[in-house]
């Protein structure tokens, strides 16, 4: 399976983000000078969103950094899920992303799909 890592791509902004089918799939459109993505993030196993202000009026988030690993989850990168049971060594290997900027979010999925939107 070819496997796309967000890193390759060009630092951007977000300018909507979205989910999909109860949560199963996250959407995130990203603008640059350059192009314009839609990233999806399909079957979410955990998902955490954090902002650095309560009153920031931004219609859009700065994306200063992306984290892209494909591996078997740690304990570590588990702590936020609460309904794992489990044995954490069964687990396959998981996308593990991070979009750092004004706002924090941190999701583990299964597929990780990237479209250029023009």
């Amino acid at each position: 399976m070819n496997k796309q890592f967000l890193t390759q791509f060009p630092l951007a902004y977000a300018d909507s983000i979205r989910f999909e089918n109860s949560g199963y799939t996250f959407q995130i459109t990203m603008s640059n000078s350059e192009c314009k993505l839609l990233v999806i993030l399909k079957n979410i196993l955990t998902f955490n969103f954090s902002k650095d202000s309560l009153t920031s009026d931004e219609d859009w988030i700065d994306i200063i950094g992306i984290t892209h690993e494909y591996r078997k989850p740690t304990q570590q990168d588990l702590r936020k899920y609460s309904f794992f049971s489990g044995n954490i060594n069964e687990l396959p290997a998981l996308h593990i992303v991070t979009f750092d900027g004004n706002t924090v979010i941190e999701v583990i999925c299964e597929e990780v799909e990237v479209k250029e939107l023009g």
